[in-house]
């Protein structure tokens, strides 16, 4: 079909040509009443030469069109398309599974750091009032002040080994001392 109209198109373009030609040749022999008859007759034929040109490309653009709707809407597709969108799905929530997973952890880690951070300062608390209350018994009031302040800067530095340290350090030069 699509053949034939080409060669309609073709064949109708060719008398055209040939109108025109005949027409110019007509002009160059002073023959201008045929001439004239020649010029718009060739113009309306390359014109309905032009009109089965569109005519051709419109029918071919809706024949395409109703192959692909056919062929999306056939059944093999439509299952491959939903297999695929399954699958994609399913992706998707395995992805969000891990994020989901991840941000559990993340905020369990920063709960667990934070209560452990707490955890440290009560200690930390307790440790000083238990060795300030101990050494404010074992040494003399004007050397305790500055104990206090060696003890406040390692309280506020959450480093009960440094307490410790200092308490040692405190009994052991007031054994040797005493």
């Amino acid at each position: 079909m699509t053949k034939i109209v080409l060669y309609a198109v073709l064949f109708t373009c060719s008398l055209a040509m040939l109108l025109l030609t005949v027409g110019f040749s007509c002009w160059q022999l002073g023959w201008f009443n045929w001439a004239s008859w020649f010029y718009p007759l060739a113009g309306k034929i390359i014109l309905s030469a032009f009109l089965l040109l569109l005519m051709l490309g419109c029918g071919l653009f809706i024949h395409a069109l109703y192959v692909e709707l056919a062929v999306y809407f056939r059944w093999d597709a439509v299952a491959l398309r939903r297999v695929a969108m399954l699958r994609q799905l399913h992706s998707d929530a395995r992805q969000r599974l891990l994020v989901e997973k991840s941000q559990i952890h993340y905020l369990y880690e920063l709960k667990r750091q934070r209560l452990l951070i707490a955890d440290n300062k009560k200690h930390s608390r307790a440790l000083f009032k238990a060795v300030s209350a101990e050494l404010q018994q074992s040494v003399e009031p004007d050397s305790f002040k500055s104990l206090q302040k060696h003890l406040k800067q390692h309280r506020n530095q959450a480093n009960p080994q440094a307490i410790l340290a200092l308490r040692d350090q405190v009994l052991c030069r007031s054994s040797i001392a005493g």
